[in-house]
C-alpha cells in the first residue's frame, strides 16, 4: 500500500505532466479545512463509478499538502495528516468527476461525512469515446479529413447542437474523440477539396453526418453515450464535382478579410475556402450542385457586419452575386416600472429607478434560428452612445435571425408585458433581417408576483422527510419570456417567490437537469411527470407531487 508522500518535486513534475493532458479531478465535499489538528490517518479506495472496479495509480491528494498514488487494489492511505475537514480528491486520465463543471460538488464518495478513520470510497466516472474511419466511395481510407464532434445541449430552454471538438483523420482514415461525458452526440466530416480548386474538373468531398438526420435539431438522430461507452461511427462522404461561384462584396470598409460560411439544405455548415481580393471586393469559391445559404461577414470595429444570399448551383458556374454588408442591428429598449405593491421596507418612495438599473444587466435576445446562421446566440443590453450611465438603453450587435426576449428581473419584479412594434414578445419571436428592426422594445415591470409551495410524496403516497438530492422546477407554460425556476428546499417542502402570474408545470426530479422548456418536442418526455399549477398576482399556488426519474 502506498504510504503518504509529502508533496515533493517528483509529485509536482507528475502534476505538470498530467496538465498537458488534463485528467479527471474529483473533489469530495465543500467544507473548509482547519489549519491544524491532531495527526490522524485518512485511507480509502478509488473506484470506477460504473463497474465498481478499483483504479490503479490514481493520484489522490489532500489540500495540496499530501499526495499518493493508489496501489493495484485502488487503495490509498495518508498517515500523520494534520488537516481536518478537507476530504481527499482523486484524478486520473480517462476519468472525471460526475459533475465536472462543479469540482466542489458532494456525492463523489459513499462516505462524504465519515470520520477520518473510516475507509472512504472515491468514485471517478470513466470517459466515453467515439471513434471511426472515414472512407471514400471505393472503400479506401481518407487522410487529413476534418471531423467535427457536436453535442446536444440545452441553453436558455432550447436544445441545440453545439460544436465540441474537431480533429483530422490519420493515414488510415481513423479519428477518435475521448474524454466525453454521457450525452447525445453527432459527428460530421468537413468540406474537403481534392486537387486544384480552380481546375475545370475540380471535385471535393461533401460533408457527411453520423447518424444521418432530417434536420440539425433532431434530438433522436444522435449517438447516445453512457459513462464508459465506446461508440464506433464510420463516415463515407461522397465526392462531387465543384463549380465556381463568384461575385463581389461591398461595405467592408477597412477590413482586409471577409469570412464565408455555407449552410446546405440538410442543415450542415461548412467553410468553402473562398478567395477574396480586398482591393476590388471580388470573391470566388467552389461549390457542388445544390441549394445553399451563403453568409459573408466582416468582424470589424466598432461592430461586425454581415450579409447573406440564397444560392443554387445547377451543373454550371454561378456569377454576379453581390453581398452588401450591413452592421448588426441595435434595438432601443425602454423599461416601464409599474409598482403595484408598496416597498417592503415601508418607505414612501417606490424607488422606480432601482429595478430598472438592476434589471438592465439581465435582459437580452436569444437567437432561436438554426445554429449555423446564428452568428452569436445572445445579444445583451448596453448603454447607447458613449457609455453614459444615464443614457438610453439598447440591445446591440444583433445578427440576422429569429429571437426571443431573455430577461430575469430581480424578485419580486417580473415582466408583465413586452413588445417590439406589433410583436408581442411574451408569446412571439422577433425576426431580425438586417441592420434595422424598425421598432423599439418596450418592457413593463410589475412587483405583484406570486409564489409556489410544493410538498413531495414518496411512491407510497407518504410525505417525505427531507430527502436530499431532489430538484424541483417550475416550468413556465404561458409565456416565452419567463425562465424556468428552481425551487428552494426546506426539509420536505420546496418553495419559490417572485413567480410571474401564469401557468407552470411543477416537476420533482432525481437529478439536476437543464430543461429544454422552450422546446415543446423535447418537453413531451416531462409533460406527464409533474403537476400543472396556476400562479396569481400576490397569490400562492400549492402542489403535492412525487419524485420522477429524469428521462
Amino acid at each position: 500500500m502506498n504510504r503518504v508522500l509529502r508533496v515533493s518535486g517528483l509529485i509536482w513534475l507528475m502534476l505538470l505532466a498530467m496538465a498537458c493532458n488534463p485528467p479527471a479531478r474529483a473533489q469530495i465535499g465543500t467544507v473548509s479545512p482547519e489549519a491544524s489538528s491532531a495527526p490522524h490517518t485518512v485511507r480509502g479506495t478509488v473506484v470506477n463509478s460504473v463497474t465498481g472496479e478499483p483504479i490503479y495509480r490514481a493520484l489522490v491528494q489532500i489540500g495540496g499538502h499530501y499526495a499518493a498514488l493508489t496501489d493495484h487494489e485502488g487503495h490509498f492511505e495518508f498517515e500523520g495528516v494534520t488537516l481536518s475537514g478537507l476530504p481527499p480528491w482523486a484524478m486520473k486520465p480517462g476519468y472525471f468527476f460526475p459533475d465536472r463543471l462543479n469540482r466542489f460538488a458532494v456525492a463523489a464518495t459513499d462516505n462524504a461525512n465519515a470520520s477520518s478513520e473510516t475507509e472512504l470510497v472515491v468514485k471517478l466516472v470513466p470517459e466515453a469515446v467515439i471513434s471511426g474511419t472515414v472512407t471514400g466511395q471505393d472503400g479506401s481510407p481518407l487522410e487529413n479529413i476534418a471531423v467535427q464532434l457536436k453535442m446536444l445541449s440545452t441553453q436558455d430552454g432550447f436544445s441545440r447542437w453545439r460544436p465540441r471538438m474537431q480533429t483530422r483523420t490519420n493515414a488510415e482514415g481513423q479519428y477518435r474523440f475521448a474524454d466525453l461525458e454521457a450525452g447525445k452526440y453527432s459527428v460530421s466530416t468537413g468540406f474537403h477539396t481534392e486537387g486544384l480548386a480552380d481546375s475545370r474538373d475540380a471535385a471535393g468531398y461533401v460533408p457527411a453526418r453520423y447518424p444521418p438526420a432530417g434536420g440539425d435539431s433532431s434530438s433522436a438522430a444522435a449517438i447516445v453515450l453512457k459513462p464508459g461507452d465506446h461508440a464506433v461511427a464510420d463516415l463515407n462522404p461522397e465526392m462531387e464535382r465543384l463549380f465556381p461561384v463568384t461575385g463581389t462584396v461591398s461595405g467592408y470598409g477597412q477590413s482586409r478579410g471577409i469570412t464565408f460560411r455555407v449552410e446546405a439544405a440538410n442543415g450542415e455548415e461548412f467553410s468553402p475556402g473562398a478567395r477574396f481580393r480586398p482591393q476590388t471586393g471580388e470573391f470566388r469559391m467552389m461549390l457542388p450542385v445544390g441549394s445553399y445559404r451563403v453568409v459573408a461577414a466582416a468582424y470589424t470595429r466598432p461592430a461586425p457586419m454581415q450579409a447573406w444570399r440564397d444560392v443554387t448551383v445547377q451543373q454550371a458556374a454561378v456569377g454576379g452575386l453581390s453581398f452588401a454588408l450591413e452592421p448588426f442591428a441595435s434595438i432601443p429598449v425602454d423599461v416601464e416600472v409599474n409598482a403595484v405593491n408598496p416597498p417592503s421596507d415601508g418607505s414612501a418612495s417606490v424607488g422606480a429607478s432601482s429595478p430598472v438599473e438592476n434589471f438592465a444587466g439581465n435582459i437580452g435576445l436569444t437567437n432561436v434560428s438554426n445554429e449555423a446562421l446564428a452568428g452569436q446566440m445572445t445579444a445583451g443590453m448596453r448603454r447607447r452612445g458613449s457609455g453614459d450611465p444615464s443614457g438610453p438603453l439598447e440591445i446591440g450587435d444583433i445578427s440576422p435571425g429569429r429571437y426571443i426576449l431573455r430577461a430575469e428581473p430581480p424578485s419580486p419584479w417580473y415582466i408583465a408585458s413586452a413588445s417590439c412594434g406589433a410583436v408581442d414578445l411574451t408569446h412571439e419571436e422577433l425576426t431580425v433581417s438586417g441592420g434595422s428592426t424598425g421598432c423599439s422594445i418596450h418592457v413593463v415591470l410589475r412587483n405583484d408576483s406570486g409564489s409556489a409551495h410544493v410538498t413531495i410524496r414518496d411512491a407510497q403516497g407518504s410525505l417525505t422527510t427531507g430527502q436530499r438530492g431532489l430538484y424541483v422546477y417550475a416550468v413556465p407554460l404561458s409565456s416565452l419570456v419567463q425562465p424556468v425556476v428552481t425551487l428552494n428546499q426546506q426539509n420536505a417542502d420546496f418553495s419559490a417567490d417572485g413567480l410571474a402570474p401564469g401557468r407552470y408545470l411543477v416537476l420533482a426530479l432525481d437529478r439536476r437537469v437543464d430543461l429544454p422548456y422552450r422546446d415543446p418536442e423535447a418537453m413531451r418526455a416531462y409533460s406527464q411527470l409533474g403537476q400543472e399549477i396556476s400562479v396569481t398576482a400576490n397569490g400562492k399556488a400549492d402542489a403535492e407531487i412525487s419524485v420522477a426519474a429524469t428521462p
